[in-house]
C-alpha cells in the first residue's frame, strides 16, 4: 500500500484549498504546498466547486483533485477546504441526521456539502483507476473528507483519510463502520485540545477513528481558543514531525472513574478554576458521552423523532437520574461543572428536572457553538 503523506504535506495541502475559494488558477494552490507539489501534479489538478449551508447557500471553490507523479505515480489526491461562513451547521441543535453513503446516519449539512463535489471527483476518477486515494480536509472540509472517503470506498483502492480540526460527522455506528472499513491505521485525525470545532456536534455523533484520541495536540494556551482552529497553528504543531513522532497529549483521566472523581471536584464552588478550560470541557463532554452510552446502546434517529436533539438528550439524562443513583450523581456533577465552565454556579439542592437539564445543556451547547462559529468565521 502507498506510504502515508507526512503531517506537513497534509497541512500544506489543506491550507492550499483555501487559495481556490475565489481563484480558478491552480498555481495559487501550488504555491502554498511546496512539500507536496513534487509528489502531486497540483498545477494540472482539477478545481472542485461546491455549496455549503442549508438556509443560506454559497457556491465557491472547494478544493481539488490531483494525480501523483514520480514516486507517487498512480496515486490520487482529493482535498477539500473548510468554510469561512458558519451558516447554520454549527448552531442547529436538531439531530439533522440523514442516511449517508454507507447507509448510516450522518450530519445532513456535511453530507450535503460532500455531495456537491462528489460527482466532480467521480468524473476525475472515471477514466483512471488510482492505486491509492488520499483524502484531506480541514474544519468543515475534514467532515466532508470523511464522508467522501466513505462514499469512495467503491473505487476499489486503499484509502487514507487525513483531517485537521474536523467536527464529528456521523453517529456512533457510522464511526464504527468507517473505522473498520478504512482501517484505524489509515485514518489520521489531528486536532488541538482547545480547538472548539472538533467538540461538536455532541453525542450521538462520533469521530473516526472510533474510540481513539487520535492525534491530540497542544494548542495555544490552556483555554478554548479560536486561534487553535486555524491552519497556521496546525502547521506549526506538526512542523518537522512524522505521524509517529507528533507530540500528542495523552488523556489524564483514562477511565470514567477517574474522570468522575475530577468532575465531582470541579462541581464544587471550592474546586479548581475551570472557566473556559479546555481540559474541563473535554471531561465534561466525555462525562456526558459516558452517561448517555449507559442509557442507550444504539442511538437511532427514531429516538429523537419530532423533538430537537437537545430535548432528546435532556429526556434521556432525566431517565437516567430516575433509574440510577450513580448516574444521578454523575449528571448533577456534570451539570455543575458545565455551569462553572461558563462562569456560573449551580445552586445547592437545585431540582434536576428535564427542563433544568435542557436549560444547562442548551447554554453549554450554544456556548461551544458560538466559539466554534467564531473560529470558523476567521477562515
Amino acid at each position: 500500500m502507498a506510504m502515508e503523506l507526512s503531517p506537513t504535506q497534509v497541512g500544506e495541502i489543506a491550507t492550499s484549498t483555501y487559495e481556490l475559494r475565489t481563484s480558478k488558477d491552480m498555481r495559487s494552490a501550488w504555491l502554498v504546498a511546496p512539500s507536496a507539489r513534487e509528489s502531486f501534479d497540483i498545477m494540472g489538478g482539477a478545481r472542485l466547486a461546491g455549496t455549503t449551508g442549508t438556509i443560506a447557500q454559497q457556491h465557491s471553490g472547494f478544493g481539488f483533485v490531483a494525480w501523483g507523479q514520480g514516486g507517487r505515480e498512480g496515486e490520487c489526491l482529493v482535498a477539500v477546504r473548510g468554510t469561512a461562513t458558519g451558516y447554520d451547521w454549527l448552531t442547529n441543535l436538531r439531530f439533522a441526521g440523514v442516511i449517508g453513503p454507507s447507509g448510516y446516519l450522518v450530519h445532513a449539512g456535511f453530507w450535503r456539502g460532500a455531495q456537491s463535489v462528489l460527482p466532480q471527483i467521480r468524473e476525475q476518477l472515471r477514466h483512471r483507476k488510482p492505486q491509492a486515494l488520499h483524502v484531506i480536509g480541514h474544519s468543515l472540509g475534514g467532515a466532508m473528507a470523511t464522508l467522501l472517503a466513505d462514499a469512495l470506498t467503491d473505487v476499489g483502492c486503499p484509502i487514507r483519510l487525513y483531517s485537521f480540526g474536523a467536527p464529528r460527522c456521523g453517529v456512533v455506528e457510522h464511526a464504527q463502520y468507517l473505522t473498520a472499513k478504512l482501517g484505524a491505521e489509515n485514518i489520521y485525525r489531528g486536532y488541538h485540545e482547545n480547538d472548539p470545532v472538533p467538540m461538536i456536534p455532541v453525542f450521538p455523533y462520533s469521530h473516526v477513528p472510533y474510540a481513539s484520541n487520535a492525534y491530540r495536540l497542544k494548542g495555544p494556551g490552556r483555554r478554548i481558543n479560536i486561534e487553535a482552529h486555524l491552519m497556521p497553528g496546525y502547521l506549526k504543531s506538526v512542523e518537522g514531525c512524522t505521524w509517529s513522532s507528533l507530540p500528542v497529549i495523552l488523556p489524564k483521566h483514562s477511565s470514567f472513574e477517574a474522570a468522575s472523581d475530577w468532575l465531582k471536584e470541579a462541581a464544587k464552588d471550592s474546586g479548581p478554576f475551570i472557566m473556559l478550560s479546555s481540559l474541563a470541557l473535554q471531561l465534561i463532554l466525555s462525562g456526558l458521552d459516558w452517561i448517555l452510552k449507559q442509557l442507550i446502546k444504539v442511538p437511532e434517529l427514531a429516538l429523537f423523532a419530532d423533538v430537537t436533539l437537545l430535548d432528546g438528550l435532556a429526556r434521556l439524562l432525566y431517565t437516567g437520574v430516575l433509574q440510577s443513583i450513580r448516574i444521578a450523581e454523575a449528571v448533577r456533577n456534570m451539570l455543575a461543572a458545565a455551569m462553572r465552565f461558563m462562569g456560573r454556579t449551580l445552586a445547592q439542592g437545585a431540582n434536576i428536572t428535564v427542563d433544568f437539564i435542557q436549560f444547562v445543556l442548551g447554554m453549554l451547547f450554544r456556548f461551544i457553538s458560538t466559539m466554534a462559529r467564531n473560529a470558523v468565521d476567521k477562515l
